[in-house]
């Protein structure tokens, strides 16, 4: 005795439906993706340099869409010093000079 399949007519007729409901869903995210203006413009990336004068030093603060990346600090008797953050958590770290990076050129003036 052998058993006889049973048809799958359900479970194929709710596929359908399922994806003709949400077909029309999916077709109007994709205009909204669509409309977007995804350019960046230079007053985007333009940073912003906001000026503080204290009694004994002055603060200038870098800012790129109101997020402060970098701080100068000149102090009122001293070399000025610089606080940056590195990774965009909002941590400072101190800086004496224009980066950890910089290279030095050096050129031979005079061998013998």
């Amino acid at each position: 005795m052998t058993a006889k399949p049973k048809p799958r007519l359900p479970a194929v007729v709710l596929l359908f439906s399922l994806l003709a409901l949400a077909l029309p869903m999916a077709t109007s995210l994709a205009v909204d993706v669509v409309d977007l203006d995804l350019r960046v413009t230079d007053a985007d990336i333009q940073p912003s340099v906001t000026l503080k004068q204290f009694d004994n030093r002055r603060v200038e603060e870098y800012s790129v869409n109101n997020n402060v990346y970098m701080l100068k600090i000149t102090p009122a008797a001293g070399a000025p010093y610089y606080l940056v953050d590195q990774d965009g958590s909002g941590d400072m770290s101190w800086n004496r000079g224009p980066g950890p990076n910089l290279q030095v050129p050096q050129w031979a003036l005079m061998r013998w």
